[in-house]
């Protein structure tokens, strides 16, 4: 790679930014300006970009514009300057947002010292060889191929159907193992981006785009790019688990529940229930949260609550069930039985109820009958309808009526026990408290 073509925009960049479309969100998944000479074996986490960098990272900036709609970037300092010198090219004052899936450590590296021992070992080509076209994890790092189809699911749920250009900073091997991924092609060496070149991403009624350099696919038919399939739900635990309480825990216990609705909305989750088959298995686990220096959190009725990397993980006091697929029979929702069973060792097992992926194909919130929480079917409502908003899924008609059935046919002491009980567990929202008492009068 020469000079000249090293310090001036890619020819790519220019032509792809001029047949993306106007009027819907799309995402670049960008490498950062131009750096100097990195040392062999040199991570290079406090390199900065060079003047070179500057000048036509602004001018990238220039070309796109007042199109440029949000900011995100590695938090490694050449990939913010890179955001910083495009907003001021571009000339829009927006916020640069750092997000870990881009790097430090990225979303193909789950554990940083292992993942470390890899590369190290097996040399970085060796290592992007794998990431571009195998299909198992190495110690350390994610399944590629699950990796990339939520980092850009994750884009979009940022971009947040916001029609311009959402460019997300990060490294070369972020760019090449997704736009390979996407793009079901095996790039090589050769086919490594330049600085500032990126793939772009869009979806329109065809389905999703993908562009880079001289490759461009479609994949059709798309509503989520990260179904409830085995391997997905998998991947997701083995990621919030890394992220959290690592792999060596030493423990038994299921990651279940709503939590991996993350897999359909690309949003982080509001919290991580990690339930515990015994009770030498849970004081395993509160014995890792408290040397991984989490805060505990104001605890909610049934769990104690961690804060622990933007992430705050429930441990539920309930002991049991001692199996995953009874742990899925305690739920009501049916997008909510899904869970992965983690043993030491790094031993997985996933659960999805079979109703799960039959809502999503439906985009329907349905219940699993009969309810095996009835007593709290007034929370179990509210959830419902936060479901709803939160994946634009419907709420059929008998749904509803089968939960206000079940609160109507009790006598009126327990109807009060019900409201009280949803007081206590409910966030108040729908108008749920207020049809309740209407019917108990």
């Amino acid at each position: 790679m020469n000079d000249v073509v090293c310090y001036q925009i890619p020819p790519s960049m220019s032509r792809i930014l001029e047949q993306v479309p106007r009027n819907r969100p799309v995402v670049l998944l960008l490498r950062h300006s131009v750096r100097d000479y990195l040392p062999p074996g040199d991570m290079g986490y406090t390199l900065p970009i060079n003047d070179i960098g500057r000048r036509i990272g602004s001018e990238f900036g220039t070309l796109i514009g007042a199109g440029l709609r949000t900011l995100h970037a590695s938090p490694i300092i050449r990939c913010v300057q890179t955001a910083e010198v495009l907003r001021d090219g571009a000339g829009v004052n927006c916020r640069i947002v750092p997000d870990r899936f881009l790097g430090d450590p990225g979303i193909y590296v789950l554990d940083s010292k292992r993942a470390k021992r890899i590369w190290t070992g097996r040399g970085h080509e060796d290592v992007m060889a794998h990431l571009v076209s195998g299909a198992d994890p190495l110690p350390g790092l994610a399944r590629p191929d699950q990796a990339a189809r939520f980092l850009v699911q994750h884009m979009f749920a940022v971009a947040n159907d916001i029609p311009g250009i959402h460019v997300f900073v990060t490294h070369d091997s972020l760019v090449t193992v997704t736009a390979a991924r996407l793009l079901k092609q095996p790039l090589g060496k050769d086919d490594w981006p330049w600085y500032l070149e990126g793939a772009f991403f869009w979806r329109d009624e065809d389905g999703l785009h993908t562009a880079y350099r001289g490759f461009e696919a479609v994949r059709h038919d798309l509503n989520f790019l990260c179904p409830l399939e085995k391997t997905d739900v998998i991947e997701f635990a083995r990621r919030e688990v890394a992220a959290t309480i690592g792999f060596d825990t030493g423990a038994r216990f299921f990651l279940a529940g709503g939590a991996f609705k993350t897999l359909l909305t690309g949003q982080p989750p509001k919290d991580l229930d990690l339930w515990t088959p015994s009770v030498q298995d849970r004081e395993v686990l509160i014995k890792v949260l408290d040397v991984k220096g989490t805060r505990l959190l104001p605890a909610p009725l049934f769990a104690d609550a961690f804060e622990t990397r933007d992430r705050v993980v429930e441990v539920p006091h309930e002991i049991g069930p001692t199996t995953l697929d009874a742990r899925l029979r305690c739920f009501d929702i049916a997008i909510s039985a899904i869970g992965v069973e983690y043993r030491p060792n790094e031993q997985w097992d996933a659960r999805i109820h079979p109703l799960a992926p039959r809502s999503l194909q439906r985009r329907e919130v349905l219940l699993l009958k009969p309810l095996v929480n009835w007593k709290y079917a007034l929370t179990t409502l509210e959830r419902m309808h936060r479901y709803a908003e939160e994946l634009n899924f419907e709420i059929p008609s008998d749904e509803v009526a089968h939960i206000w059935r079940i609160y109507d046919e009790q006598p009126p002491e327990e109807r009060e026990r019900m409201i009280e009980r949803y007081r206590r567990t409910g966030e108040g929202g729908y108008n749920i408290a207020e049809e309740a008492a209407c019917r108990s009068r």
